[in-house]
């Protein structure tokens, strides 16, 4: 399969003077353990978000704090805190000065002419997984999937290794119980909840569980799932990789290792073993137009660039999938 390129790069090139995106914690970081009022993210809550503040174009602040919003969204005033939150965390909305806005990301996936108003692609949720996970603004996701090196383990191991971590880092210590909840919020964006009888409990899980990236074991155990990930595509996998590229190095040469075990990484946030990536990196120059290549030398396996990448390439991979999404709802 090739990734329609044509027409989506032809901008000019970034100079050196391009200031790469942030990719490890900066001696400077201050570090978020809260904003979520410890509820996980939900079906329809990024779709409730983004029509809330689409339909009058830019929205002040009130619509997430006025008493109308809590009859808005038909929830509590923590829970509509909570999905303004999450709206931000994921990319649908941002903070301009004293409005909330929709992003171009949440008017691509989500607006009018949107590709994926329902989230309905696994596409859509690996996109928002990867630029939640490969940011360091989001400290306990990004360092559960970028830092933490336990293949198995239980809500105290992460608790005890994440205080090892503040303390290392010099940060200031939250209260054990912040930890606590930030840790509980964190797995249950991404493990299902325990099946009970009664009603479906569909709707109070998280739509990144889909993706299986954390599995419940027994005896209170979770555990990484180094399993293929057949549901990630190449469109979404390729602008990760140049993602990545980008945020790392100005260098035209990016190492499978590197790819793999670096922070902020696709290996670390799609938690794949080395065989997929490799195999997924066999037809790249055809998915790039040769832009990117694939080389095997004396034993190094790494990919080739012509040069820089053209203003918003990464982008237009990710873009590849969304128009062959939008192709499929129209057929």
């Amino acid at each position: 399969m090739t990734i329609p390129l044509e027409g989506r790069y032809n901008g000019p090139k970034r100079g050196s003077s391009y200031m790469k995106k942030q990719t490890t914690f900066a001696q400077d970081y201050k570090p978020q353990f809260s904003g979520h009022e410890t509820f996980p993210l939900r079906y329809g809550w990024l779709e409730k978000a983004f029509e809330a503040v689409d339909d009058s174009g830019l929205n002040n602040k009130k619509i997430f704090s006025e008493s109308a919003a809590i009859a808005h969204f038909g929830v509590g005033k923590n829970m509509v805190a909570a999905i303004r939150f999450w709206a931000q965390v994921a990319g649908i909305l941002t903070t301009d000065g004293k409005d909330v806005r929709t992003t171009e990301f949440g008017q691509q996936l989500l607006g009018p002419n949107g590709c994926d108003p329902y989230l309905e692609s696994a596409s859509s949720l690996w996109k928002i997984h990867w630029d939640i996970a490969s940011n360091p603004k989001h400290t306990a996701t990004y360092w559960l999937f970028n830092v933490f090196n336990e293949s198995n383990f239980d809500r105290d191991t992460v608790l005890r290794r994440l205080m090892e971590f503040i303390d290392q880092r010099g940060w200031k210590l939250p209260t054990e119980k912040t930890l606590s909840n930030d840790i509980s919020v964190l797995l249950a964006n991404y493990v299902p909840s325990v099946p009970k009888r009664g009603p479906s409990e569909e709707a109070f899980n998280s739509p990144l569980t889909e993706l299986g990236l954390i599995r419940r074991r027994s005896s209170g155990k979770f555990g990484m799932n180094l399993g293929r990930k057949p549901s990630l595509s190449n469109g979404v996998f390729l602008y990760a990789v140049c993602d990545f590229w980008e945020r790392t190095s100005s260098a035209n040469t990016l190492s499978v290792q590197s790819m793999l075990l670096e922070p902020g990484s696709p290996g670390r946030v799609f938690v794949l073993e080395e065989g997929e990536l490799i195999d997924r990196l066999a037809d790249v120059a055809d998915m790039t137009d040769g832009l990117i290549s694939w080389s095997e030398t004396a034993g190094l396996k790494q990919l080739l660039r012509q040069g820089e990448f053209p203003q918003d390439f990464a982008e237009s991979l990710w873009s590849s999938d969304i128009s062959a999404l939008r192709g499929s709802y129209a057929a």
